[in-house]
C-alpha cells in the first residue's frame, strides 16, 4: 500500500472551521448534477460525440467496477495518459469512484517518461490510447513490459491489453465506497530542479477549494460551456476543464488535436464561454479569428498561463474581442492568482494577478523573511489549495514545503501596491516550452551519458510563439563530432518526451564556471540571446 502525505492537523481543523475545507467529494458532487439534471450534455468533443450527465454515471460506474474486479482498490493509483476524448472524463470518474486515486499524465510522455511514473506509484492499472498521433501504443506497452492490466482506449493496428469497450459493457457498481474528502484523489507529476518529476498528491479538499475559489473569481456556474485543448491528462485541464466544470454543473468541450483554426471553430460552435492555454494557443486562435470574419461573442475569458503574456500579444487578442486574464500557479498550489474580471486590462502584461481569496502569497528572501512590496524575492504561497506534499519523498517534501505550510515555488517574483505579483523569473532550472516544464537536469543527465559529450549545459532560449525552446550547448569530447540529429537520435532511444527534446546545439570550447565549478547558467543565457539579437538585426 502506498504511503501518502497525511494533512497537517491544526491547518485541518482551521480549514474546515472557515468553511473552506467541506465534505463534499468530486464524485458525489458530480453524482448530484447527474440527479438534478440527467439529460444535460456533460461532455462534447471534437469527434462529435457527446454524453450526458446521466451517460457519464453510468459509463463511470461499469469503469469502476470493471476497476475493482480487476483488483484495484481504495488507495491505490491509477494511471490514465489519454488525449482530450469524452471517454477519459468517464475513466477519471470511475477511477475515484472506488476511491482509488487517479495519476492522470499527458500523452507526450515518453516511454522513460511513463516507466517511471508507474513505478513510482505502484499502478495497479494503466489507460493509453489504441494510436494517437503517430503513435501506436501497441508498441509502446510492449517496450514497458508491465504486468497490470492495460486498457486500450480506441483504434489501433495491432490490439492489446483490454478494450475500453468491453470494460464499458460490465454490470455498473452499485451503491458508493465510503470516501473522505481527506482522502488522496489525485498524484498530478510536476517537474522542476530535480532530474525525475515529483508526483504532487492532492486530496478532494485540497482541489475543490481550489476550483469553487476560481469559479467564484470568474462568476462561473452551470450556465458555462468550458472550452478546454489543454491536456486534460495534465493538471490543468483534469483541475480546471473537467473538476470545475463538472461540479458546478456546466458542459465541457474537448479539443484533442490542437490548432488555431480548429480551436476557434469548435469554441464558435459549442458556444463556449471560457477557455485557459498557455500564450502559444492564445497566439493561435488570435491568428485564426484575426484571418477570418467571424469572432467568438460567447467567449468571456482567456485564461492564460505558464509565462508571462507578452503586451502586443495580449494587445493583439483585445482588438479582436477577445478577454485575457493571465493566471499564476502550479501543480502544487494551483492557480492561487489571477487577474480578475474588473481589473483593468493591461494587469494580463504588467502583472501575473491578485490571490484568490483565502490563498495567502508572500515574497521572501534568500533566509525566508517576508520583503516589502516592489522588492524581488522568492515566491510562497499558503492556502486550503496546497497538496499535501510529494508522493514518497519526504525529503524533497520538506524541502519545497515549510511547517507553516507554506510552498516555496523557486519562482522570483515581487509583489504590487494592488496586491498582485509579477513573476521575475525562476530559481528553479526549468525551461517554460509553450506552458510544459522542461528539468534541465533531467535531460542533461541524458545527455551527458553520450559518447561525444564531455560537458552539457541546457538552457531556454526565447522563442516568440511557445516562450522557450531549450539549447544543447556541448563540450564535445577530444576528437569528436556531434549534430542536432544525433543528440535527438540519442534521446528518441531513452524513450525521452518529443517536447523535452533540444531544438538547437552548440558545440562550445568550454562553459565559464563558479570557484566551486558550478556551471554559470545565466552567463549561457547571455551570450546566445546576444548572438540571438544579431542574427535577427
Amino acid at each position: 500500500m502506498i504511503s501518502f502525505p497525511e494533512p497537517d492537523v491544526g491547518r485541518a481543523s482551521g480549514y474546515r472551521a472557515a468553511g473552506y475545507w467541506r465534505d463534499d467529494t468530486i464524485a458525489g458532487l458530480v453524482a448530484h448534477v447527474a440527479t438534478s439534471v440527467p439529460s444535460k450534455i456533460a461532455v462534447r468533443d471534437a469527434s462529435g460525440a457527446s454524453i450526458t450527465y446521466a451517460e457519464l454515471q453510468r459509463n463511470s460506474r461499469s469503469i469502476a467496477r470493471f476497476l475493482a474486479e480487476a483488483g484495484v482498490g481504495q488507495g491505490d493509483i491509477v494511471t490514465v495518459c489519454l488525449p482530450n476524448w469524452w471517454q477519459v472524463v468517464a475513466i477519471f470518474l470511475g477511477v475515484i469512484r472506488i476511491g482509488a486515486v487517479l495519476n492522470p499524465v499527458p500523452t507526450t510522455y515518453g516511454r522513460a517518461d511513463l516507466a517511471y511514473v508507474l513505478g513510482k506509484c505502484r499502478s495497479k492499472a494503466l489507460f493509453v490510447p489504441g494510436r494517437f498521433r503517430s503513435v501506436d501504443y501497441s508498441k509502446l506497452v510492449v517496450a514497458l513490459d508491465v504486468s497490470i492490466p492495460v486498457i486500450q482506449v480506441g483504434d489501433t493496428r495491432e490490439p492489446f491489453g483490454i478494450s475500453f469497450s468491453d470494460a464499458l459493457k460490465v454490470e455498473p457498481i452499485d451503491g458508493e465506497v465510503n470516501l473522505s474528502a481527506d482522502d488522496p484523489v489525485a498524484v498530478l507529476f510536476t517537474s522542476g530542479t530535480e532530474a525525475k518529476p515529483k508526483g504532487a498528491v492532492h486530496t478532494h479538499n485540497t482541489i475543490l477549494f481550489g476550483e469553487r475559489a476560481m469559479a467564484s473569481a470568474l462568476g462561473i456556474d452551470a450556465s458555462d460551456i468550458a472550452f478546454m485543448a489543454s491536456p486534460i491528462s495534465h493538471a490543468t485541464g483534469f483541475l480546471h476543464g473537467v473538476v470545475m466544470t463538472l461540479t458546478t454543473g456546466g458542459t465541457l468541450s474537448l479539443l484533442d488535436v490542437f490548432s488555431g483554426a480548429a480551436a476557434a471553430n469548435q469554441m464558435r460552435d459549442h458556444r463556449c464561454t471560457w477557455t485557459m492555454g498557455a500564450t502559444p494557443f492564445l497566439s493561435d486562435v488570435a491568428d485564426a479569428l484575426a484571418s477570418s470574419s467571424y469572432r467568438l461573442p460567447d467567449l468571456r475569458y482567456f485564461l492564460c498561463g505558464g509565462a508571462p503574456v507578452p503586451e502586443a500579444l495580449v494587445r493583439r487578442a483585445t482588438q479582436i474581442s477577445l478577454r485575457i486574464l493571465s493566471i499564476y500557479g502550479s501543480t502544487e498550489s494551483p492557480p492561487h492568482t489571477i487577474v480578475h474580471p474588473d481589473d483593468p486590462v493591461e494587469n494580463a502584461w504588467t502583472t501575473d494577478g491578485r490571490p484568490l481569496d483565502g490563498i495567502e502569497v508572500g515574497i521572501v528572501s534568500d533566509g525566508r523573511d517576508f520583503l516589502p512590496l516592489e522588492e524581488t524575492g522568492e515566491e510562497r504561497s499558503r492556502g486550503p489549495n496546497t497538496c499535501l506534499g510529494y508522493l514518497d519523498e519526504p525529503g524533497l517534501t520538506a524541502k519545497d514545503f515549510d511547517a507553516d505550510g507554506w510552498y516555496y515555488s523557486g519562482d522570483l517574483a515581487r509583489q504590487l501596491p494592488d496586491g498582485s505579483i509579477r513573476i521575475a523569473g525562476r530559481l528553479k532550472d526549468i525551461i517554460v516550452r509553450g506552458g510544459q516544464n522542461i528539468s534541465a537536469r533531467e535531460i542533461e543527465e541524458y545527455l551527458i551519458a553520450h559518447t561525444a559529450v564531455q560537458v552539457v549545459s541546457l538552457v531556454g532560449v526565447p522563442h516568440e510563439r511557445l516562450g522557450e525552446t531549450s539549447c544543447a550547448v556541448v563540450v564535445a569530447k577530444t576528437g569528436h563530432a556531434l549534430t542536432l540529429a544525433e543528440l535527438v537520435a540519442f534521446l528518441n532511444q531513452k524513450g525521452i518526451a518529443r517536447f523535452k527534446l533540444p531544438e538547437r546545439l552548440e558545440i562550445w570550447p568550454g562553459l565559464t564556471t563558479t570557484p566551486s565549478g558550478k556551471i554559470q547558467k545565466f552567463l549561457i543565457r547571455n551570450m546566445l540571446n546576444e548572438q540571438l539579437g544579431k542574427a535577427s538585426r
